[in-house]
């Protein structure tokens, strides 16, 4: 008889992974390269989470595809420059430790790629603590989507989304399965709009106690 596996989604920018540390640094040195307007880091972060379809009219307005095209590429090269700088929310690692030690699987879904998902784990120290990874794959248009692939190929007897955006609480209602908000993160503004939210990482564990299990 297999296990029954019981699973905690978390989406990365803003939920496991403090971006800012790196991200905001790659996208103004792109933008002075390219010759556009240097944004502010509010500006940039406040992009996290979504998908490059959604973002890019707002840091290069007007822009035509193959320049949306290079400024990504550039883009992410110099994400790989910063990374150094990379880190994880202070209690991260101990909370995916302690969700182990009491039979929850991880898993990430994010509205990056592969690559990302893959390079940013690493290099914050938790790739070896996420079970399953669920990018953002050709064709998908939202997390609902992208969230929806990965609980059909894991088919979990029980799940919960963990994020920092309203696209978050929204692809976890439309899948069925609770959703617990990251007001540490970049939108703790939406996060005062859904019924659980922690202001610290450690706080899920507690919080995921009394969550309906369907």
């Amino acid at each position: 008889m297999e296990q029954e596996i019981k699973l905690f989604v978390f989406d990365l920018d803003g939920t496991l992974n403090r971006t800012d540390l790196f991200s905001v640094a790659a996208h103004q040195a792109v933008q002075a390269e390219m010759g556009w307007p240097v944004l502010s880091a509010g500006e940039i972060c406040a992009t996290f989470g979504e998908p490059a379809e959604q973002y890019m009219p707002r840091l290069l307005p007007g822009a035509d595809r193959e320049t949306v095209r290079r400024y990504l590429t550039r883009v992410s090269e110099m994400e790989y420059e910063f990374l150094d700088h990379a880190a994880p929310y202070q209690g991260c690692p101990q909370l995916l430790d302690l969700l182990h030690e009491r039979g929850f699987r991880t898993a990430v879904c994010s509205n990056a790629s592969l690559r990302y998902i893959t390079m940013v784990l690493k290099a914050i120290g938790l790739d070896d603590r996420i079970d399953f990874l669920q990018p953002l794959e050709p064709g998908m248009h939202s997390k609902a989507e992208s969230l929806r692939s990965l609980l059909e190929r894991v088919k979990p007897s029980f799940a919960v989304m963990v994020g920092d955006t309203l696209l978050d609480c929204e692809a976890a209602q439309e899948n069925g399965i609770p959703f617990i908000g990251c007001a540490y993160g970049f939108r703790p503004e939406e996060m005062k709009q859904v019924e659980c939210a922690v202001a610290q990482p450690l706080d899920i564990l507690t919080l995921s106690a009394r969550l309906p299990r369907r």
